[in-house]
C-alpha cells in the first residue's frame, strides 16, 4: 500500500490551497467550491490527481459504509472520482459544523491492484460572526399564545360597546321604561280591583242576612285606596264634592269622570250615614256601578295605552 500525505490549507477569502510537503502525486492545487465556506453550508473540495491514480476506476461513494468515518465537526456526504481526458480529479462534498481549520478523515483509493491512502487534507471554514463578538445574546422574550391579541382587543371593544349601549339605553330607555312600568302598574291595579269586586259580591250574596252597610264600607275604603294608587293622588280623605277637582281624561258615555265619582261617593255616604238599614239590592247596585267604572277604565287603558287617563294634580 502506498501512502501520500497531503497537507492542504484553504484560507478565505481567496481560499488558496497550500501544500506544505510538495508531492508529485498532485498536478494542480486543490480548490473549494464556493471559495468561502461558512458553518453549515454545503461545500465541495476539488482535488486534481496525478498520473499515479491513472489505474483508479471512476466511482461515486454516497452510503455510510463507503464514506470515511464522520466527525461532529465535519460530515462528508459524497466522494466521486471523476476521470477526464487529460487527468482525473477527486470531488469531496462536505458540510462543516465548526469554524477554523478542519482536517478531512483519511481514506484509500484503489489504483490498479494497490490501494493508495489519501490523508492530510485540511480546509478552512469561515464564520459570519466576529470572533470578538462571539457571545450569547440575551434570552428572547416569550412568545404570546396565538389569538392573544384578538382576545385582548376583542374584549376591550366588547366592554366599550356594552358601556356605550348601557349609557344610550339609560338615556333613551329611561322615559320609555317608565311608561311601560306605569302601564303595567295600572293594569295590575285594575285586575286586582276587579277581583276584589267579584269576591265581595260573591261573599255578600252568600250571606243573605248579613250587614250590607259593612260591605258598603269595605267597598268605599277599597275603592278610595284604588283611586289613590291609580291616579297618584291621596283620595282617601276626599269628600264627595272634592272629587270634582280630580281631572279625568276618561271619556265614556256612561261615566262622566269626576261628576260620576262625586255622585257615586255622595250616594254611598247617604246610604251609610242616613241612619236607616241598607237593602241588599242597594249594595249590589253600588257594586255594579263600581264594576262598570273599572271596566271602562280597563277598556280605555287597552285602547289608548300611551295616554294618561288620569292627570296628576296635587290636592
Amino acid at each position: 500500500m502506498i501512502g501520500f500525505s497531503l497537507s492542504l490549507l484553504f484560507f478565505p477569502p481567496c481560499a488558496a490551497a497550500q501544500n506544505t510537503s510538495r508531492s508529485s502525486t498532485l498536478s494542480n492545487e486543490p480548490y473549494l467550491i464556493p471559495q468561502t465556506i461558512f458553518v453549515g453550508d454545503q461545500g465541495r473540495l476539488v482535488v486534481p490527481l496525478s498520473q499515479i491514480f491513472a489505474g483508479a476506476e471512476p466511482f461515486v461513494w454516497t452510503t455510510t459504509e463507503e464514506l470515511p468515518d464522520a466527525s461532529p465537526d465535519l460530515v462528508i456526504t459524497r466522494i466521486e472520482l471523476e476521470r477526464r481526458a487529460a487527468a482525473s480529479r477527486l470531488l469531496i462534498d462536505f458540510i462543516p459544523f465548526m469554524p477554523g481549520i478542519l482536517s478531512l478523515p483519511s481514506f484509500e483509493i484503489l489504483s490498479g491492484q494497490d490501494p493508495i491512502a489519501l490523508n492530510g487534507l485540511k480546509i478552512s471554514v469561515a464564520s459570519i460572526l466576529n470572533p470578538n463578538d462571539m457571545a450569547l445574546s440575551l434570552p428572547a422574550s416569550a412568545l404570546a399564545v396565538p389569538g392573544t391579541s384578538f382576545l385582548i382587543y376583542g374584549t376591550i371593544i366588547l366592554v366599550l360597546v356594552i358601556l356605550f349601549l348601557g349609557i344610550g339605553g339609560s338615556l333613551w330607555g329611561r322615559r320609555h321604561f317608565r311608561e311601560l312600568w306605569e302601564k303595567f302598574r295600572r293594569r295590575y291595579l285594575l285586575r286586582a280591583m276587579t277581583k276584589f269586586l267579584r269576591r265581595l259580591e260573591k261573599q255578600s250574596a252568600i250571606e243573605k242576612n248579613g250587614n250590607p252597610g259593612y260591605y258598603l264600607s269595605l267597598l268605599s275604603t277599597e275603592f278610595r285606596e284604588f283611586l289613590s294608587l291609580f291616579t297618584g293622588f291621596n283620595c282617601r280623605p276626599l269628600t264627595a264634592g272634592e272629587f270634582l277637582e280630580l281631572e279625568l281624561t276618561l271619556n265614556q258615555e256612561e261615566f262622566h269622570g269626576p261628576a260620576f265619582l262625586c255622585r257615586l261617593f255622595r250616594n254611598w255616604d247617604a246610604l251609610r250615614f242616613s241612619g236607616r238599614n241598607i237593602a241588599m239590592d242597594e249594595l249590589f247596585h253600588s257594586l255594579k256601578e263600581t264594576e262598570g267604572f273599572i271596566a271602562a277604565l280597563d277598556r280605555a287603558e287597552r285602547e289608548r295605552p300611551s295616554q294618561k287617563f288620569l292627570a296628576e294634580q296635587s290636592v
